[in-house]
């Protein structure tokens, strides 16, 4: 069964504004910089800090709700989740300590340069996000603020102090980056640089190219697994007791009683009920269960008609009719009627106003009501017919002729048309709140000491058992419980997973989050712990994997040995005519590098001189390249007008980042920056990385 975005929110400064702002108020901070070491600045901790820079610091619990959307991004974007060991392996923590080591360093540099703003401030950026403005006035909304800080939980003086510190900031790149503009020389020499052509050969092999590969003994098999341990450990299995309450498990609109009887009083006051003199209709109470069924359809669309009528109302659905009109200001009131008459007559606004000697007329085109300043005069507009002009009062006591040049008339969709999205939206709406419910019986059960067991119980709520799984949701024989679709399973969810696993044993979990808006409780109850698998069990999977390592390291020794010979003097050809490959030329430039070469053979032949040997592993698994750099051609043509403005402008762009890496450089190295292992370890769920 589901719960709303109450808990899908992070916490923490940097995270309160990019979950409300989506990212307005910091993405101009982060964009500057790229990924940098971050090693040897591991230090014990005393505190709760994840990392700390100069003053400012990130905590554990903001940490984990960072890393927790970077698990989350990834198991969306691959299909499946990633357990804590998998992600340290990957570097995700590590690149997240990257980007909050430059967002505190940014903040720390901040404070000590004394950027500050003023309360003005503040409210006039607060003003402009879309976030917070009406959906109908497109006016700053203070209860649309106070309801997202509510739902986010984010108190109004947190948030102040958010955007206060976000704007600090912002004023700190732009007077470095600022002003920067890529001399027209330097772009056209780098466009020389980026079209130049090179020409080379290549020549690739594979195992054919060896001596025979023997395979793996046992001494050399038991050492290579010794060396490789964390491939062939068994994961940790939990097995646990869940309550988990979905949006899925509510498939049907709910009629409540309060419903029917509207239904019901809604029924009898029909006309073709009330005309037919030989229909009784029976008290509500008596209803059978055929009438019954009538009124919950009735119900049900009478909920579906509200729910249209309301997204009408607020803009969510269709266009609403809007108008083109021309704004006269025209000092008295006898001059506007007279304007008006003429206008309403035929005669275009701009010849009666050149011909009174009148300002130029103001024209606006797809206004809504309430869309010009003067109220009266948004009211005149909406008033008017098509070529009809109307006289509408300022307060400055002037007067406006508004004339209407066109009307857009309103783009409703038929309500049949919306059916099965209105439908949606219902459920949706009644699955959220009865989660809501839910969520606060359980919670005040929870603190009164209730079991999983007698929770499921008194509520009737499903209680399932699940097998044992481990950190990515598969079972002991590899699979995954995906679930479906319509309804994903625990594999598909690794919020929940990395609480099941970090959660102690026999013990009620608070109510944690799903990713599908749901809720759930569980109590973890037997745990396998992780364990060295025994050689039988991994004996295939060991000699593939070591004669994978034995033919690259062979592919390996072979290409140095061919580039030392090619160095030496021998020919392409012959070597390759030796191993039994044919020579093949290619033409390469940066701007469109080839795709069937290598990397490590395009990198090394773009950066060399002509004679240049380059080498490294196909594209291709289990082949090997070597390139030899045979001419360079720089007579590209010069560059002028809009192409060469885009060079420069990319250029420009260009140099403003590096300047702001060394901007980064230095106030990291001025800054005490100090990053706490065991804290960020704990966040992830991760005792120690193996």
């Amino acid at each position: 069964m589901a719960s709303d975005d109450i808990y899908n929110r992070p916490k923490g400064a940097f995270a309160k504004i990019r979950t409300i702002l989506v990212g307005v108020l910091v993405g101009m901070l982060v964009l500057a910089f790229a990924v940098w070491g971050i090693e040897d600045v591991f230090s014990p901790n005393s505190s709760n800090a994840v990392i700390k820079v100069g003053e400012v610091e990130v905590g554990r619990a903001e940490f984990q709700d960072r890393f927790n959307d970077e698990m989350r991004r990834f198991a969306e974007e691959n299909g499946e989740g990633l357990t804590p060991q998998q992600a340290f392996d990957r570097g995700i923590p590590q690149q997240l300590l990257a980007q909050l080591s430059q967002e505190l360093a940014i903040e720390a540099d901040s404070q000590d340069l004394g950027i500050g703003v003023n309360n003005r401030d503040v409210l006039r950026y607060v003003e402009n996000i879309d976030a917070f403005q009406n959906e109908i006035t497109q006016q700053f909304d203070r209860l649309q603020l106070r309801r997202l800080l509510a739902n986010n939980r984010v108190t109004e003086a947190e948030f102040e102090q958010d955007v206060v510190n976000a704007l600090s900031q912002r004023q700190t790149l732009p007077a470095i980056m600022g002003g920067i503009t890529a001399p027209s020389d330097y772009a056209q020499r780098f466009n020389t640089f980026v079209n130049e052509i090179r020409k080379a050969r290549v020549i690739d092999f594979g195992v054919e190219a060896l001596d025979p590969l023997s395979a793996p003994t046992e001494a050399e098999l038991q050492s290579y697994i010794a060396a490789n341990q964390a491939r062939f450990t068994a994961p940790e299995y939990r097995r646990f007791l869940m309550i988990r309450v979905e949006p899925f498990d509510f498939p049907n609109i709910e009629v409540t009683d309060i419903d029917l009887r509207q239904s019901y009083d809604a029924y009898i006051e029909d006309s073709d009920v009330n005309q037919a003199a030989d229909v009784s209709v029976p008290e509500f109470d008596d209803i059978d269960e055929a009438l019954r069924n009538v009124l919950r359809e009735r119900a049900i669309e009478s909920l579906l008609r509200e729910r249209y009528e309301t997204l009408l109302g607020a803009g969510e659905i269709g266009a609403a009719e809007t108008r083109d009109v021309t704004v006269l200001a025209v000092p008295t009131q006898d001059q506007a009627s007279v304007v008006a008459a003429r206008i309403t007559a035929g005669e275009t606004v701009e010849a009666v106003a050149a011909d009174l000697n009148l300002p130029a007329p103001d024209t606006f085109t797809g206004i809504k009501p309430d869309g010009l300043i003067n109220p009266a005069s948004s009211a005149a507009a909406f008033d008017a017919l098509q070529g009809e002009a109307r006289v509408a009062p300022t307060e400055f006591g002037t007067f406006d002729v508004i004339t209407v040049t066109t009307i857009n008339a309103s783009d409703v969709p038929e309500f049949e048309s919306m059916r099965e999205e209105l439908r949606e939206g219902v459920l949706e709406g009644q699955a959220l709140r009865r989660i809501n419910d839910y969520e606060r019986v359980i919670d005040d059960r929870l603190l009164e000491g209730a079991t999983i067991e007698e929770l499921a119980e008194d509520l009737n709520l499903p209680l399932s058992s699940y097998p044992y799984i481990d950190r990515s949701g598969a079972m002991q024989d590899g699979t995954r419980l995906s679930g479906f679709s319509a309804i994903p399973g625990i594999a598909s969810d690794d919020r929940l997973l990395q609480a099941v696993f970090t959660s102690d044993i026999g013990f009620e979990s608070d109510i944690t989050p799903t990713s599908n808006n749901g809720l759930a409780i569980f109590r973890v109850t037997d745990i396998i712990d992780a364990r060295p698998r025994e050689l039988d069990e991994v004996r295939d999977l060991a000699a593939a994997l070591w004669s994978r390592q034995q033919l690259t390291d062979a592919l390996t020794q072979k290409g140095v040995e061919l580039a030392t010979r090619l160095r030496e003097g021998e020919s392409l050809e012959v070597v390759a005519e030796e191993i039994g490959s044919t020579v093949r030329e290619i033409a390469i430039q940066r701007v469109s590098p080839p795709t069937d070469v290598s990397a490590a053979v395009t990198i090394g032949l773009l950066d060399g001189e002509v004679g240049q040997i380059a080498r490294g592993p196909a594209r291709k698994e289990g082949r090997y390249e070597i390139g030899v750099l045979d001419s360079i051609s720089t007579d590209s043509e010069r560059v002028g007008g809009q192409m060469l403005d885009i060079i420069r402008q990319n250029l420009s762009e260009q140099i403003a980042l590096d300047i702001s890496r060394a901007y980064q450089n230095a106030i990291t190295t001025d800054k005490d920056q100090r990053i706490f292992e065991d804290q960020m370890l704990a966040a992830i769920g991760l005792e120690q990385p193996s």
